[in-house]
């Protein structure tokens, strides 16, 4: 008895201890086993000037952890380096490129080789070196990713009587877990999409009145800042931005200090942003805290859907925890303002369709109509999503009448809302002008205009291609010939991932979990949901071809599969039924949610960004 007291008062140290030890074994032994058990090793070679080929003999084979190419290059010069074999035979070959404005590349080899061969795509100007080497390494990086990981693991255990009966701190945890991952291992690196647009917004945001663009500031806005490949690059890189980043030399511009309805959703992170220069942090720190400033919203508004939804909190969950939008909470993006707002929109909805007889409560509406209207500030479309609130029956209102002046306000809020995108144009002109001028000006021949016309002469031609588009990219999401779970520009960490994922979802939302009240949701309800989705799905496949394709397109580019996460909660309630259920505990019907989730988004950055960069 005495034993057990003694285990349970001292559990989370030695657990923090476990943890920290378990850590340091895996970086000293699996990464580091070559150079503190085989041999430290170093060698270097001059990179004579002129020469467009060099070779390093190592004279025998040795294992080379890093190969370091320093040149001082004019322009962007692209490299080859092969490995040889003890009698000069080719083994591999890996590529690589020189900054100008870093000087210098480092390439993770871990291989073993007798001779580096090293060839340039253009004869160098000036003269370099060329260093190869084994050595211990303990990686910060790695390092925070398997306390992480293993502390992740140790919560969710020890504490899974807490978090079964409060699934909202579990989805928490996980969520600040997995982005303060990719937080601390992006750096400065833009790897999102848009992401210059986002940093530009966010900045200027960040000032009130007078904004100043440094050098720093200008290479993110114009996508001209140097990108690193390994930790050894990321010192020089963010040297380099460090060095630039001169409020003295920047250039200085007024700005209004009204802060527009589609810059709002930017807010959290230009406060963090503000916040960080106020202190005086480095540029690179100063950027990471903005993004944990967009973690931190989205990770507050989800957990209070979470908690505040009657039913199926653990679909909630796992559609919170989508590593798309975990990756974008954790980036310069306004998708996490507009997917944390919305799914709290929509839990909050579903709530009043899931208590028919129940009053609604003015504060509760007013959430609602405010998570719309703040998650549609980007993207404005997404506002049609509240017209669900119409089909409300009269006996959730005092009145009649009073039921009926909401539906009228609601609508009205709705048309006000997207009569915005369709406000005055940048010329100055009515909103018809405004269509004639809208498109992307990444692509030729956009005109919203003309193609509005062109859906108009042939709406039932339209149509068609709008629902084959639209069945396809669902039949591609899981056959693998398109990627449900992206990471942007990172890529995706495979087909079996969406698998897995898409199972979660429908584990939850399919089997009812123990000691909850399993409501009814009502059929003509879930054709509304239903209904409301391929809506939504159509408007956002419409939305795009008027804006991204060329006029006349016979086919929808540009569709993204992060653009329908908002309607993802009001798919799958629809699957909610009384007939499945859990058999087993609460804890094991979490653990397993949690375990899934949480395994699919530490995969993710492991496979995106520990393998590419950090290996």
């Amino acid at each position: 008895m005495k034993g057990k007291t003694w285990l349970r008062r001292f559990r989370i140290p030695m657990t923090i201890v476990s943890v920290l030890a378990l850590s340091v074994l895996l970086e000293a032994f699996f990464f580091n086993r070559h150079a503190m058990f085989q041999e430290r090793y170093q060698a270097s070679g001059a990179i004579e000037q002129g020469s467009q080929e060099t070779r390093l003999d190592l004279r025998e084979e040795h294992y080379i952890k890093t190969v370091r190419v320093e040149l001082a290059a004019e322009k962007t010069v692209d490299y080859r380096l092969i490995l040889l074999d003890g009698q000069g035979n080719e083994i591999s070959e890996r590529t690589g490129s020189i900054s100008p404005k870093l000087g210098v590349s480092v390439m993770n080899l871990r291989a073993e080789a007798a001779g580096l061969v090293l060839s340039f795509s253009d004869v160098p100007a000036a003269g370099g070196v060329i260093t190869a080497k084994n050595f211990v390494e303990w990686s910060p990086y790695r390092m925070f990713f398997f306390i992480s990981l293993f502390g992740l693991a140790a919560f969710l255990w020890m504490g899974r009587r807490i978090v079964s009966g409060k699934p909202e701190y579990a989805f928490a945890a996980i969520a600040l877990t997995a982005g303060i991952q990719l937080i601390l291992m992006t750096g400065t690196n833009q790897i999102s999409y848009d992401e210059q647009t986002h940093v530009s917004k966010t900045w200027n945001l960040s000032f009130v009145g007078t904004v100043y663009d440094t050098e720093a500031v200008l290479e993110l806005k114009t996508l001209t800042a140097p990108e690193f490949h390994n930790r050894f690059e990321r010192v020089q890189a963010e040297s380099y931005l460090e060095s630039i980043h001169d409020y003295d030399t920047a250039d200085v511009y007024r700005q209004t200090k009204m802060v527009y309805y589609d810059r709002r959703a930017y807010l959290p992170m230009a406060v963090c942003i503000a916040a960080a220069r106020m202190a005086g942090l480095p540029f690179a720190v100063m950027l990471m805290i903005g993004k944990l400033g967009n973690l931190l919203m989205y990770t507050a508004v989800c957990f209070f859907a979470i908690r505040k939804a009657k039913q199926k909190k653990g679909l909630v969950l796992v559609i919170a925890l989508l590593p798309n939008s975990i990756f974008s909470a954790s980036q310069f993006c306004y998708d996490a303002c507009v997917n944390s707002f919305l799914l709290l929109a929509m839990v909050l909805t579903v709530n009043e369709f899931l208590t028919p007889k129940e009053r609604v409560r003015p504060r509760d509406m007013a959430a609602i109509l405010l998570c719309l209207i703040i998650g549609s500030y980007a993207k404005p479309v997404y506002m049609l999503m509240g017209l669900l609130l119409l089909f409300l029956g009269n006996e959730k209102f005092p009145t009649k009448c009073a039921a009926w002046i909401f539906r009228g306000a609601l609508t009205v809020l709705c048309l006000c809302m997207l009569y915005e995108v369709l406000g005055k144009s940048a010329v100055g002109g009515s909103a018809m002008e405004t269509l004639a001028h809208a498109g992307d000006t990444r692509t030729e021949g956009t005109n919203m205009l003309g193609q509005i016309r062109h859906i108009f002469s042939a709406p039932f031609s339209y149509a068609g291609m709008l629902l084959s588009s639209m069945f396809v990219r669902i039949a591609d999401w899981f056959t693998g010939k398109d990627q449900f779970l992206m990471y942007a520009y990172l890529g995706t960490p495979g087909t079996l991932c969406t698998w897995i994922f898409f199972a979660a979802v429908c584990f939850s939302a399919l089997a009812g979990c123990p000691h909850e009240r399993q409501e009814h949701l009502k059929a003509g309800n879930k054709a509304l949901f239903i209904t409301m989705v391929s809506g939504m799905s159509a408007v956002v496949w419409t939305s795009l071809y008027l804006s991204f394709n060329a006029v006349g397109s016979r086919v929808i580019e540009g569709v993204q599969n992060r653009y329908f996460t908002p309607v993802l909660f009001l798919f799958f309630i629809c699957f909610m039924n009384r007939r499945l259920a859990w058999k087993r505990s609460r804890e094991s019907y979490y653990m397993i949610l949690f375990t899934v989730v949480a395994g699919l988004l530490l995969y993710a950055n492991w496979k995106l960004l520990i393998v590419p960069y950090y290996l």
